[in-house]
């Protein structure tokens, strides 16, 4: 929850602009991203405005098609 906190909030921001948003926001890596971390996907959604899936919901979604063909 620390990123949530208010007294935290830029912190969080900072932290997040140094290390994940590059990554994240990379036109290459549009559609390839996972993040295991509620508080990382938080983050990506909160400051990048995209959603990071869990890599379970991924492997479901393999699944899924995989059973669709």
């Amino acid at each position: 929850t620390y990123g949530h906190e208010t007294r935290n909030a830029e912190t969080s921001k900072t932290i997040y602009a140094q290390s994940w948003q590059p990554q994240v926001e990379a036109s290459e890596n549009a559609g390839k991203l996972l993040a295991t971390g509620y508080s990382c996907r938080s983050q990506v959604k909160r400051f990048s405005h995209l959603v990071l899936p869990h890599p379970l919901q991924a492997l479901l979604n393999v699944l899924r098609s995989a059973d669709s063909q």
